[in-house]
């Protein structure tokens, strides 16, 4: 395998690995990829809120907010724990942090 550039041997993907990781990535990115669930992920940025709090500020039924939410959940980027007869939302983990900081910055800070 010839290296060109920077890259040395051992910093070279292997193909088949490269192909399972792109495919997790596209399915990463498209659990973002409608404006209601980056509006949700842009207000979960100042930390954790209810479904009702969340609803409110992006403009949704609860339900739809739920559903959205739900979504997001089992793609990993965000988290839930129950407290009484409240559901909190809050970002999974540094790497959702950080990506929802950067689409933050980019496209829901206010001027």
């Amino acid at each position: 395998m010839e290296v060109t550039g920077n890259q040395s041997p051992d910093t070279i993907i292997d193909p088949e690995v490269m192909v399972v990781k792109a495919e997790a990535a596209c399915d990463y990115l498209k659990a973002i990829a409608t404006p209601m669930r980056l509006m949700l992920l842009c207000n979960l940025i100042d930390g954790e809120q209810t479904v009702t709090d969340l609803s409110n500020k992006v403009g949704a039924k609860q339900s739809l907010t739920s559903h959205h939410l739900n979504r997001l959940k089992l793609s990993g980027l965000v988290s839930a724990r129950r407290d009484e007869k409240f559901i909190y939302y809050s970002l999974e983990d540094s790497f959702a942090q950080e990506l929802v900081a950067m689409l933050y910055l980019q496209f829901c800070k206010p001027d």
